[in-house]
């Protein structure tokens, strides 16, 4: 009995042992994750020091001698802070969240691939005058310099997030920010919803009167005077039942 109580004693020290092992490692891969505020590195792509001054709300200011100097920084801060926010977004715009979540994204996915919301990006770097395209390019020349520092120093996968989703790290382009203010602007706009909506309702009541009593237009000048949805689409089924 004695030597059972024995092992069984040193089974459980042997794994508390592992257990704080274990803990110990993910804490230094993860905190290797973190960027170091206070480091000095040197990056190719600016014309002289720029300097990441953070405050106490750690919102970033950067200083440099050119605009395109202050864009690489700013890139370059992002990556530090953002990564893994600015891959899931990139892969939303690009509709491949389903390559790292599998099923549940892939209605999503679909959703903007048929918006073609990256192909619609790349073009828009082409139309971009040429200070915007020199900000563009400076801004994904500092996130990629975050990147070649996280692979150049091992520090871990650039965020903690990252040890949870093996995927590689395509370097920043042009039109991924481009791609991404376009996916916000989406999200944030509830516009589209709403048209369907009063759309919809137009049809199911066919009353100007009522509809503006359900959906009241927004007060003061402004609205467009448009001939009334039904009368655009005549044969269309009035009643939410026969609409799929």
């Amino acid at each position: 009995m004695a030597v059972v109580f024995q092992w069984l004693v040193r089974l459980t020290a042997a794994l508390i042992v592992l257990s704080v092992l274990g803990v110990a490692m993910i804490y230094y891969l993860a905190s290797r994750s973190l960027p170091d505020y206070d480091a000095e590195v040197s990056v190719l792509g600016i014309s002289n020091t720029v300097e990441i001054v953070r405050d106490n709300a750690n919102v970033p200011h950067i200083f440099g001698d050119t605009d395109t100097d202050v864009f690489h920084g700013l890139g370059f801060a992002h990556a530090q802070d953002r990564l893994w926010q600015m891959m899931m977004q990139r892969r939303t715009a690009q509709g491949r969240l389903s390559e790292v979540f599998g099923m549940p994204t892939v209605d999503i996915d679909s959703f903007v691939r048929r918006l073609d919301i990256y192909r619609l990006a790349v073009q828009s770097v082409e139309a971009q005058d040429p200070t915007t395209r020199a900000a563009l390019e400076a801004y994904a020349a500092g996130v990629n310099a975050r990147l070649d520092q996280i692979n150049a120093e091992a520090l871990g996968r650039g965020a903690p997030e990252m040890f949870l989703f093996k995927t590689a790290l395509a370097p920043w382009r042009p039109a991924d920010s481009l791609a991404i203010a376009k996916l916000m602007g989406l999200q944030l706009s509830s516009h589209m919803n709403e048209e369907i909506l009063r759309a919809r309702m137009s049809l199911a009541l066919d009353d100007p009167a009522r509809l503006a009593d359900i959906l009241p237009d927004v007060p003061g000048p402004g609205v467009a005077n448009l001939p009334k949805y039904a009368a655009l689409v005549p044969g269309v089924p009035r009643s939410f039942a026969d609409i799929d």
